[in-house]
């Protein structure tokens, strides 16, 4: 293991490869995480200059779009933006809303039966199974040097916060309902999670974006094989 943010030990990781993947590590919701992460973006990409690679693969999101505060939004198009300068061939894979991300709260689902979300109950959103992104990733990393350019991957399906209370409820086999957070308990719901005010202030623009969906969609999306009931019975049983 290695400090990310170690430039000389990871220029020296690159300059022992071919290729590389490269994701940029969350920070600590409880920092400011828009300075945080910007500063391994730059950390990442110091070492990558050094480094004589033939390809990259970076992993971003669905929604990267500038702002420097709506969370991995923002961070994730300035990462992409500056690793197209290296001049290095570049594949940017955008994931969807993980469908890992709804595991975080399922002993909160077990022991009360609801599922908290900041969307509203029956709005269908496109979500991925991490697998499926990871799988996208190394087939690209291991294509010919001409292939080059940005891949959006989602699920088989586009669900809703009810979809993912009826998936659960049959794996957790217990009813679970869904209670949808009006945007005004947002900033509340990220500071009770343990968020900094200015994480919180982020996240809950980038909850903004997500949830009115202003953002680009992608024209062709791949689609991963792994669909909502079939992830949450690999994750939690």
């Amino acid at each position: 293991m290695l400090d990310v943010q170690d430039t000389a030990a990871l220029a020296a990781v690159f300059q022992k490869a071919e290729r590389a993947f490269v994701l940029n590590p969350p920070a600590s919701p409880a920092l400011n995480t828009d300075v945080e992460e910007r500063r391994t973006v730059q950390a990442i990409l110091k070492a990558l200059q050094g480094a004589a690679l033939e390809k990259i693969v970076l992993q971003s999101t669905y929604g990267a779009q500038p702002g420097a505060h709506c969370g991995d939004l923002g961070v994730l198009y300035e990462f992409e933006d500056a690793a197209r300068q290296l001049k290095t061939p570049l594949c940017v894979v955008r994931a969807a809303y993980y469908m890992s991300n709804w595991t975080f709260g399922v002993e909160a689902v077990r022991a009360t039966g609801v599922l908290e979300t900041f969307l509203p109950a029956t709005q269908k959103v496109p979500m991925v199974a991490s697998d499926d992104v990871g799988a996208v990733a190394a087939q690209l990393l291991c294509a010919p040097v001409s292939e080059t350019g940005v891949y959006s991957v989602e699920g088989p399906a586009w669900y809703s916060p009810a979809d993912v209370a009826e998936a659960l409820g049959v794996v957790l086999q217990q009813p679970v309902r869904v209670a949808s957070l009006p945007k005004a308990d947002w900033l509340a719901a990220y500071r009770r999670n343990g968020f900094s005010e200015a994480a919180a202030r982020s996240y809950a623009h980038m909850t903004d974006i997500f949830v009115s969906q202003a953002y680009e969609k992608p024209a062709s999306p791949l689609k991963g094989p792994t669909d909502l009931h079939t992830y949450f019975r690999q994750a939690l049983t």
